[in-house]
Protein backbone atom coordinates (compact mmCIF):
# COMPACT_ATOMS: atom_id res chain seq x y z
CA UNK A 1 0.00 0.00 0.00
CA UNK A 2 1.60 3.59 -1.22
CA UNK A 3 2.30 5.74 1.73
CA UNK A 4 0.06 9.13 1.69
CA UNK A 5 3.28 11.03 2.59
CA UNK A 6 4.70 10.00 -0.82
CA UNK A 7 2.11 11.20 -2.65
CA UNK A 8 2.18 14.45 -1.30
CA UNK A 9 5.55 14.87 -1.79
CA UNK A 10 4.86 13.77 -5.59
CA UNK A 11 2.46 16.86 -6.64
CA UNK A 12 4.07 19.52 -7.91
CA UNK A 13 4.38 22.56 -6.00
CA UNK A 14 1.48 25.35 -6.37
CA UNK A 15 2.47 28.55 -7.73
CA UNK A 16 0.39 31.26 -5.31
CA UNK A 17 1.16 34.11 -8.07
CA UNK A 18 -0.70 31.72 -10.84
CA UNK A 19 -4.22 32.84 -11.26
CA UNK A 20 -7.07 33.21 -13.56
CA UNK A 21 -9.33 36.03 -15.24
CA UNK A 22 -11.08 37.81 -13.04
CA UNK A 23 -15.23 38.49 -14.80
CA UNK A 24 -13.79 42.66 -14.97
CA UNK A 25 -10.76 41.69 -16.97
CA UNK A 26 -12.80 39.80 -19.62
CA UNK A 27 -15.66 42.02 -19.87
CA UNK A 28 -12.78 45.05 -20.67
CA UNK A 29 -11.25 42.69 -23.29
CA UNK A 30 -13.87 42.21 -24.96
CA UNK A 31 -14.96 46.23 -24.64
CA UNK A 32 -12.04 46.89 -26.38
CA UNK A 33 -12.34 44.16 -28.67
CA UNK A 34 -16.29 45.50 -29.71
CA UNK A 35 -14.25 48.94 -30.06
CA UNK A 36 -11.89 48.13 -32.33
CA UNK A 37 -14.21 46.51 -34.65
CA UNK A 38 -16.20 49.67 -34.34
CA UNK A 39 -13.60 51.38 -35.51
CA UNK A 40 -12.90 49.14 -38.51
CA UNK A 41 -16.29 49.06 -39.76
CA UNK A 42 -16.69 53.32 -39.50
CA UNK A 43 -13.39 53.31 -41.08
CA UNK A 44 -14.54 50.92 -44.05
CA UNK A 45 -17.98 53.54 -44.37
CA UNK A 46 -15.75 56.20 -44.36
CA UNK A 47 -13.54 55.15 -47.15
CA UNK A 48 -16.09 54.42 -49.36
CA UNK A 49 -18.14 57.67 -48.52
CA UNK A 50 -14.31 59.20 -49.75
CA UNK A 51 -14.76 57.06 -53.25
CA UNK A 52 -18.07 58.53 -53.57
CA UNK A 53 -16.90 61.99 -53.33
CA UNK A 54 -14.14 61.29 -55.58
CA UNK A 55 -16.16 59.83 -58.34
CA UNK A 56 -18.66 62.62 -58.10
CA UNK A 57 -15.55 64.88 -57.96
CA UNK A 58 -14.60 63.07 -61.51
CA UNK A 59 -17.58 64.10 -63.28
CA UNK A 60 -17.25 67.60 -62.21
CA UNK A 61 -13.51 67.79 -63.75
CA UNK A 62 -14.96 65.61 -66.71
CA UNK A 63 -17.12 68.41 -67.46
CA UNK A 64 -15.04 71.23 -67.18
CA UNK A 65 -12.19 69.15 -69.33
CA UNK A 66 -14.79 68.74 -71.96
CA UNK A 67 -16.34 72.44 -72.11
CA UNK A 68 -12.55 73.97 -72.26
CA UNK A 69 -11.84 71.34 -75.28
CA UNK A 70 -15.06 72.19 -76.88
CA UNK A 71 -13.97 75.42 -76.59
CA UNK A 72 -10.43 75.55 -77.79
CA UNK A 73 -10.75 72.91 -80.54
CA UNK A 74 -14.38 74.43 -81.77
CA UNK A 75 -15.61 70.64 -81.90
CA UNK A 76 -18.21 69.08 -80.13
CA UNK A 77 -17.35 66.92 -77.13
CA UNK A 78 -19.17 64.30 -74.97
CA UNK A 79 -18.46 62.90 -71.60
CA UNK A 80 -19.40 58.73 -71.81
CA UNK A 81 -20.82 57.24 -68.88
CA UNK A 82 -20.33 53.56 -68.96
CA UNK A 83 -22.82 52.34 -66.34
CA UNK A 84 -22.15 48.94 -66.53
CA UNK A 85 -18.67 48.88 -65.61
CA UNK A 86 -17.96 51.75 -63.85
CA UNK A 87 -16.23 53.83 -66.35
CA UNK A 88 -15.88 57.50 -67.15
CA UNK A 89 -14.35 58.30 -70.90
CA UNK A 90 -14.39 61.50 -73.31
CA UNK A 91 -15.18 61.36 -77.08
CA UNK A 92 -14.53 64.52 -79.48
CA UNK A 93 -16.00 64.64 -83.18
CA UNK A 94 -15.98 67.10 -85.50
CA UNK A 95 -19.02 66.86 -87.65
CA UNK A 96 -22.08 68.92 -87.88
CA UNK A 97 -25.25 67.71 -85.34
CA UNK A 98 -28.74 68.47 -85.54
CA UNK A 99 -30.03 68.97 -82.09
CA UNK A 100 -33.65 67.18 -81.51
CA UNK A 101 -35.16 66.53 -78.14
CA UNK A 102 -36.28 63.12 -77.28
CA UNK A 103 -39.87 63.39 -76.82
CA UNK A 104 -42.84 60.86 -76.68
CA UNK A 105 -44.34 61.96 -80.28
CA UNK A 106 -40.52 61.19 -81.91
CA UNK A 107 -41.18 57.56 -80.67
CA UNK A 108 -44.88 57.40 -82.28
CA UNK A 109 -45.10 55.95 -85.81
CA UNK A 110 -47.61 57.32 -87.77
CA UNK A 111 -49.55 54.37 -87.50
CA UNK A 112 -49.45 54.25 -84.42
CA UNK A 113 -50.46 57.76 -83.72
CA UNK A 114 -53.43 56.89 -85.96
CA UNK A 115 -54.66 54.35 -83.89
CA UNK A 116 -53.39 51.00 -85.84
CA UNK A 117 -50.14 49.20 -85.90
CA UNK A 118 -48.33 48.03 -89.15
CA UNK A 119 -49.46 44.50 -89.67
CA UNK A 120 -46.88 43.35 -92.16
CA UNK A 121 -43.26 43.91 -92.39
CA UNK A 122 -44.22 45.81 -96.00
CA UNK A 123 -46.59 48.05 -94.40
CA UNK A 124 -44.26 49.31 -91.43
CA UNK A 125 -41.62 49.84 -94.06
CA UNK A 126 -44.03 51.85 -96.09
CA UNK A 127 -45.09 53.68 -93.04
CA UNK A 128 -41.27 54.34 -91.85
CA UNK A 129 -40.91 55.59 -95.56
CA UNK A 130 -43.81 58.34 -95.49
CA UNK A 131 -42.67 59.47 -92.45
CA UNK A 132 -39.53 60.34 -93.55
CA UNK A 133 -40.52 62.13 -96.69
CA UNK A 134 -42.82 64.16 -93.87
CA UNK A 135 -40.10 64.92 -91.58
CA UNK A 136 -37.60 65.66 -94.40
CA UNK A 137 -34.11 64.53 -94.91
CA UNK A 138 -31.93 63.69 -91.90
CA UNK A 139 -28.40 64.39 -90.62
CA UNK A 140 -26.33 61.83 -90.97
CA UNK A 141 -25.06 60.28 -87.43
CA UNK A 142 -21.78 62.12 -85.95
CA UNK A 143 -18.76 60.19 -85.50
CA UNK A 144 -16.59 60.27 -82.57
CA UNK A 145 -13.31 59.31 -81.52
CA UNK A 146 -11.73 58.77 -78.11
CA UNK A 147 -9.61 61.86 -76.23
CA UNK A 148 -8.13 61.79 -73.24
CA UNK A 149 -8.95 62.83 -70.16
CA UNK A 150 -5.68 64.31 -68.96
CA UNK A 151 -2.43 64.71 -70.32
CA UNK A 152 -1.30 61.13 -68.60
CA UNK A 153 -3.97 59.47 -70.30
CA UNK A 154 -3.84 58.21 -74.34
CA UNK A 155 -6.47 58.34 -76.25
CA UNK A 156 -6.62 54.43 -76.54
CA UNK A 157 -7.54 54.32 -72.70
CA UNK A 158 -11.20 53.84 -71.80
CA UNK A 159 -11.77 55.85 -70.04
CA UNK A 160 -11.39 56.14 -65.60
CA UNK A 161 -13.13 53.84 -63.04
CA UNK A 162 -15.15 55.37 -60.68
CA UNK A 163 -13.63 53.47 -57.94
CA UNK A 164 -14.64 50.26 -56.23
CA UNK A 165 -17.67 50.08 -54.09
CA UNK A 166 -19.58 52.86 -55.69
CA UNK A 167 -21.83 53.27 -59.28
CA UNK A 168 -23.12 55.57 -61.17
CA UNK A 169 -26.92 55.12 -60.33
CA UNK A 170 -28.41 56.94 -62.96
CA UNK A 171 -27.37 59.85 -65.82
CA UNK A 172 -30.29 61.70 -67.57
CA UNK A 173 -30.18 64.30 -70.01
CA UNK A 174 -32.29 66.91 -71.87
CA UNK A 175 -32.07 64.77 -74.72
CA UNK A 176 -33.22 61.40 -72.80
CA UNK A 177 -36.81 60.78 -72.40
CA UNK A 178 -36.05 58.55 -69.24
CA UNK A 179 -32.75 58.53 -66.95
CA UNK A 180 -30.51 55.46 -67.99
CA UNK A 181 -29.56 53.37 -65.12
CA UNK A 182 -27.53 50.64 -67.54
CA UNK A 183 -25.72 50.45 -70.63
CA UNK A 184 -24.27 53.87 -71.45
CA UNK A 185 -25.26 57.86 -71.24
CA UNK A 186 -24.15 60.74 -73.25
CA UNK A 187 -23.59 64.10 -71.85
CA UNK A 188 -22.82 66.73 -74.75
CA UNK A 189 -21.19 69.67 -74.44
CA UNK A 190 -20.52 72.34 -77.90
CA UNK A 191 -18.08 75.47 -78.44
CA UNK A 192 -19.29 79.03 -77.04
CA UNK A 193 -19.39 76.50 -73.66
CA UNK A 194 -23.39 75.54 -74.17
CA UNK A 195 -23.85 71.62 -72.66
CA UNK A 196 -27.02 69.75 -71.68
CA UNK A 197 -29.20 70.52 -68.32
CA UNK A 198 -28.04 67.04 -66.76
CA UNK A 199 -28.22 64.82 -63.61
CA UNK A 200 -25.71 62.16 -62.47
CA UNK A 201 -26.18 60.12 -59.70
CA UNK A 202 -23.17 58.17 -57.76
CA UNK A 203 -24.31 56.10 -55.07
CA UNK A 204 -21.95 53.74 -53.03
CA UNK A 205 -23.07 50.05 -53.45
CA UNK A 206 -25.66 48.67 -50.74
CA UNK A 207 -26.51 51.82 -49.45
CA UNK A 208 -28.85 54.50 -50.17
CA UNK A 209 -26.16 57.50 -49.85
CA UNK A 210 -26.51 59.23 -53.00
CA UNK A 211 -24.15 62.37 -54.68
CA UNK A 212 -25.56 64.13 -57.26
CA UNK A 213 -23.88 65.83 -59.90
CA UNK A 214 -26.14 68.78 -61.09
CA UNK A 215 -24.98 70.35 -64.75
CA UNK A 216 -26.36 73.94 -65.73
CA UNK A 217 -27.05 74.01 -69.76
CA UNK A 218 -25.97 77.78 -69.77
CA UNK A 219 -22.69 78.48 -68.06
CA UNK A 220 -21.88 74.47 -68.16
CA UNK A 221 -20.86 74.66 -64.42
CA UNK A 222 -21.13 71.21 -62.25
CA UNK A 223 -21.99 70.94 -59.02
CA UNK A 224 -22.56 68.49 -56.13
CA UNK A 225 -25.25 67.95 -53.87
CA UNK A 226 -26.20 65.59 -51.28
CA UNK A 227 -28.83 62.65 -52.21
CA UNK A 228 -30.94 61.94 -54.94
CA UNK A 229 -31.98 65.18 -57.10
CA UNK A 230 -33.97 64.40 -60.04
CA UNK A 231 -33.86 66.43 -63.32
CA UNK A 232 -35.94 69.87 -63.77
CA UNK A 233 -37.11 69.22 -67.29
CA UNK A 234 -37.79 73.07 -69.12
CA UNK A 235 -40.91 74.60 -69.47
CA UNK A 236 -40.75 75.46 -72.49
CA UNK A 237 -38.62 74.57 -75.99
CA UNK A 238 -36.90 78.07 -75.32
CA UNK A 239 -35.55 76.87 -72.03
CA UNK A 240 -34.24 74.15 -74.11
CA UNK A 241 -31.72 76.04 -76.21
CA UNK A 242 -31.05 75.85 -80.02
CA UNK A 243 -28.01 74.38 -79.73
CA UNK A 244 -26.76 71.21 -81.79
CA UNK A 245 -26.61 67.75 -80.71
CA UNK A 246 -25.54 64.22 -82.48
CA UNK A 247 -28.20 61.53 -82.99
Amino acid sequence: MPDPRESAVSKPPVNAGARGFTLIEVLVVIALMAVLAGTIVSGSGLLAGNRMRAAAGLVVTAARIAVTRSNQTGHAVRVVFDLDEGRLSMEETSDRMLRVKETSDTKTSEGSAAGADPATVAEKASLEYASSIVKGPHAPRAKFTAIPLSSSDSAADKGREIGKGVRFRLVQTEHDLKPRDKGRAYLYFWPGGGTERAVVQVERTGSDDVLSVLVSPLTARARIQSGKVDLVQPHDDEDFGQREVPF
